[in-house]
């Protein structure tokens, strides 16, 4: 099964009303389609995408934007989509263990005091964070680490904060 295929904001937006009525408490439509894909907004929070005329743009970003929960991570995960695989699980504990230093790639986690906690585990056959402060997402200054999302196969993880 092919990965979900990612909308762009310019995408999202020529589905909104383009009305920059600012009902939403933002500055206009375009602000508002970066918030629907940071899933900060949901569809429901544009008062003119919700008139009669605009009822199937609002059918197609609700089912856009409305499958999963965004965690406290910004991870969101579709429990619909998960199989339970554990791919992302094993790449997200590799990727924790390497760090590059001015471009030498060196392994962590040789001894006691560097072994590093996994973030995600399977449990009851989904995947679940378990430890999102070891993410490298969390790290200071944050590393903008993708390959769990990268690596699920059926496209069940999406990094959207």
């Amino acid at each position: 099964m092919p990965k979900r295929d990612r909308l762009q904001p310019l995408q999202v937006y020529r589905f909104l009303p383009r009305t920059n009525c600012k009902e939403c408490g933002l500055s206009g439509c375009m602000p508002f389609a970066f918030a629907l894909i940071s899933r900060e907004k949901t569809p429901q929070d544009c008062p003119p995408l919700l008139q009669p005329q605009f009822a199937e743009q609002l059918q197609f970003l609700s089912r856009a934007f409305g499958a999963g929960e965004v965690q406290e991570s910004g991870l969101l995960i579709d429990r619909e989509r998960c199989n339970g695989c554990g791919d992302c699980v094993v790449v997200c504990n590799r990727a924790l263990g390497t760090m590059v230093y001015s471009g030498v790639v060196s392994q962590r986690g040789n001894n006691e005091e560097e072994k590093v906690s996994p973030v995600l585990q399977i449990v009851d056959g989904l995947v679940k964070v378990i430890n999102w402060q070891g993410c490298k997402r969390c790290a200071s200054p944050p590393n903008l680490c993708r390959v769990c999302e990268e690596k699920c196969p059926f496209g069940a993880l999406e990094l959207v904060r």
